[in-house]
């Protein structure tokens, strides 16, 4: 018999921790794990469900608005579990978490954290609500059977606070993200209205104020490399406006949200990252995947990213566009190949999408 596993999520929206749900149940084996996927609100603009169906997945929508839910979903909802039958509930983020401690009992229950929750939660409501849902999610998780940090980082922050906690690694999909040759590079450049004359420096995520694009602009600007090459920012947020006034240089590019990462990744030659707080970023890992070397901030995860090859880039302190400067012109003097080869290393020894899906299903089939 299958074991059925029921991921249960807000909603599918595209970012980090549903991307590793995606590559988690991509190569799950399906002849021993039966996956299936519950969310509780309405789909938003920029959801994956289509991807998870193209899987042969099923996706049961409770579509109840968080109001809605509130008032009178948990009776509705618990018996719309049991109507799935479930074996394993594998809960994400806040409101899943919540309900499966609170409602699930019958089942076994696992809990994946995506991130330090107080730093994610604050920088996200700031202070005091940040601090009450990362309270809340922490004090809920502890009555499940079992909780997955994301990274050893992560890992660390909740050993002592969460009685039955491990950790396993985000992981990056190897058959998307890899290096490209260099010809096709140049044909692809030019696809994408991207000189071919210039190096590119990438960055990916969010523009607000725990990425620090203010830090990252300055660093690339200050550097060496500025007058020959560009910036590409990736992403959208509260700080986008801002940043747009602010820094006017043709070589800093703003392209907004791009569905389709994996085509500016594979034609850039470095990534950069001035974050304050990750898990453990899929952007960075999926950058390395593509052979780029990473210029990134000291944090714990990014730290955690690179001990596991150190040639494979350089780390500056938080919000020092100064140390940034420095790393990219140290960098950039480097010999490209052997960066690159330290890059791709990383993902293949430790840190692939396969590797992480394996780990989950030898948890969900020993539950």
């Amino acid at each position: 018999m299958k074991t059925k596993v029921l991921f249960f999520v807000s909603t599918l929206e595209s970012g980090g921790p549903t991307n590793v749900i995606y590559n988690i149940i991509k190569y799950l084996d399906r002849t021993l794990i039966d996956p299936m996927i519950l969310t509780l609100s309405p789909e938003p603009s920029r959801s994956r469900k289509g991807d998870f169906e193209a899987l042969g997945v099923s996706v049961y929508q409770f579509n109840q608005s968080r109001i809605s839910w509130i008032i009178s979903g948990g009776k509705a909802l618990k018996q719309h579990i049991a109507e799935i039958e479930p074996h394993i509930i594998h809960s994400h983020s806040l409101r899943p978490d919540v309900f499966a401690a609170k409602h699930l009992s019958g089942y076994i229950r696992i809990s994946t954290l995506h991130a330090n929750l107080k730093d994610n939660y604050i920088n996200t409501y700031s202070r005091p609500i940040g601090d009450y849902f990362a309270y809340t999610q922490i004090r809920h998780v502890n009555h499940l059977e079992k909780v997955v940090a994301c990274s050893r980082s992560v890992y660390e922050v909740y050993k002592g606070k969460v009685d039955s906690i491990d950790f396993i690694p985000n992981g990056v999909d190897t058959a998307i993200f890899k290096p490209l040759f260099t010809d096709v590079i140049t044909q692809k450049r030019s696809v994408l209205n991207l000189p071919s004359n210039k190096k590119i420096f990438i960055s990916v995520g969010s523009l607000c104020t725990r990425k620090d694009p203010h830090t990252l602009i300055k660093g690339f600007l200050n550097s060496e490399q500025a007058n020959n090459s560009v910036l590409l920012l990736l992403g959208t947020g509260a700080l986008e406006d801002e940043l747009k006034n602010t820094y006017t240089s043709a070589n800093i590019i703003f392209k907004g949200y791009i569905k389709d990462v994996v085509n500016y990744l594979e034609v850039s030659d470095f990534f950069l990252s001035a974050s304050w707080s990750e898990g453990l970023p899929n952007t960075v890992m999926e950058a390395l995947a593509c052979g780029l070397p990473v210029c990134l901030s000291d944090i714990a995860a990014h730290q955690e990213i690179l001990s596991i090859n150190t040639d494979a880039g350089a780390t500056f302190k938080c919000g020092d566009h100064e140390g940034l400067s420095k790393n990219i012109n140290a960098l950039t003097k480097k010999d490209y190949s052997s960066l690159q080869k330290a890059a791709v290393n990383i993902i293949e020894q430790e840190l692939s999408a396969q590797k992480m899906s394996a780990r989950y299903q030898k948890l969900y089939l020993s539950m």
